[in-house]
């Protein structure tokens, strides 16, 4: 027989047992909808991030106190340590990480600023204390940053106003949230805050920085030099924050950093007790965090795939037995071993392949919904066809030895079954 002769005889087979196929195939649908869908939330998620990371300076270089364990997997590390502030040009420290506490000192950072490759450091103070506008008070992170070297290291452009210059001594720029949201209801620009008591006038605003991590949308940056008057415990390095020259290798400074620093601390390759970050060792940390993650949701989603696969066998086991009589009449008219195999395949495969393409309308459907409440969520055709292709698979596979077991039956014995 020739195989649009098989996959005719299969398509009237399962038209035949309308419910119960419609069962094994509902099995395949949950469980391509659910590898589908986690798989997109994972993806959607992973180049969410990726693109609010895109928003760190190439040419940024930043060190903090203390040693992320987590910086081994990859690179300089991850962001953490010291202060309250960190991370690129003013991004949140801390993102993942057990820390070895231990200073570093102006006199260091001073050091650091004559190797090739650094244009301008800034070296910051920072600390969380409490910030009025008239009668209102929050609890915000303040940093003392180096007038001159700001506009390069800060994690955003200026919106509004102005930045930071060398005698702005008791001048003061606010990140983009707490210019809308902790004040949203007051025009700071050019009115006064009192930071710790001490009063400041507001001469800028950044943009945001559009940071999964915030960045420094949630702080309000001062000269370092009035920082330290103010801010307890300023008078060593919360953060310093390097911004490489045009032409020069970002990982090469950074290796160059990293080599001075050990020599300063006098400690050996693998006991740092600092952190020293870049924007690709960043990216790379939260891709194969991202990897993983989806790694483990297809796993988990499989699971229900497999379960499903389970159905369809049990419904092709059940499809064998119902076709006993019409297996003999297909023998006895000269079919061969291999074809009632393959009828019985092409059954199996067809409820992967239907299964799976409703599988893969409910996971777009779903991943609509997620996009609507705000969930990241990116289908890709790559998942598509890994789906159809693994439904079909495990279809196949259900049908295997039920496509054997009556290829096996004699023609005697199958005509005579009841």
């Amino acid at each position: 027989m020739k195989n649009l002769d098989l996959f005719s005889m299969a398509v009237t087979s399962l038209r035949y047992r309308q419910l119960r196929s419609w069962l094994a195939i509902l099995g395949i649908v949950i469980g391509v909808a659910s590898i589908v869908a986690l798989i997109s939330v994972s993806t959607g998620a992973n180049e969410q991030i990726q693109g609010s990371l895109g928003g760190l300076g190439s040419n940024i270089v930043t060190i903090t106190p203390g040693f992320s364990r987590a910086s081994r997997m990859g690179g300089f590390g991850v962001p953490g340590g010291g202060g309250s502030e960190g991370g690129f040009g003013g991004g949140p420290g801390g993102v993942f990480s057990e820390q070895t506490a231990q200073n570093i000192t102006f006199r260091e950072a001073d050091a650091m600023r004559g190797l090739a490759g650094v244009w301008k450091l800034d070296a910051r103070v920072s600390q969380r204390v409490t910030v009025s506008y008239k009668t209102r008070n929050a609890s915000i992170t303040v940093v003392g940053v180096e007038p001159n070297a700001f506009p390069e290291s800060a994690s955003s452009k200026i919106l509004l106003g102005r930045s930071l210059g060398p005698s702005d001594v008791s001048s003061a720029v606010v990140g983009f949230s707490v210019y809308n949201n902790t004040f949203a209801d007051a025009d700071l620009l050019n009115k006064q805050i009192k930071i710790n008591g001490t009063p400041f006038r507001v001469v800028g605003v950044l943009a945001s920085s559009g940071s999964a991590f915030g960045g420094g949308d949630n702080q309000v940056y001062i000269a370092q030099a009035s920082a330290r008057k103010i801010l307890d415990n300023a008078d060593v390095v919360s953060s310093i924050v390097v911004v490489v020259a045009n032409g020069s290798n970002t990982s090469a400074v950074a290796a160059e950093l990293t080599s001075s620093l050990r020599d300063m601390h006098r400690v050996s390759v693998g006991q740092e007790d600092f952190t020293i970050t870049t924007a690709d060792s960043l990216r790379s940390a939260i891709s194969s965090v991202g990897s993983t993650m989806t790694m483990l949701l297809a796993g988990i989603a499989s699971i229900s795939l497999l379960v499903g696969g389970i159905g369809v066998a049990n419904v092709m086991f059940t499809s064998v037995l119902e076709q006993t009589r019409f297996i003999g009449i297909l023998k006895s008219l000269g079919a061969k071993r291999a074809e009632i195999q393959k009828l019985f395949l092409f059954e199996s495969a067809l409820v992967g392949l239907i299964g799976g393409g409703l599988g893969i309308v409910l996971a777009v459907a779903l991943s609509a919904v997620f996009a609507w409440v705000g969930l990241p969520s990116k289908i890709t055709l790559d998942v598509i066809a890994f789906a159809m292709g693994f439904s079909v698979l495990v279809g196949v596979a259900s049908g295997a030895i039920p496509a054997r077991n009556a290829a096996s039956v004699e023609p005697v014995e199958a005509l005579r079954y009841e």
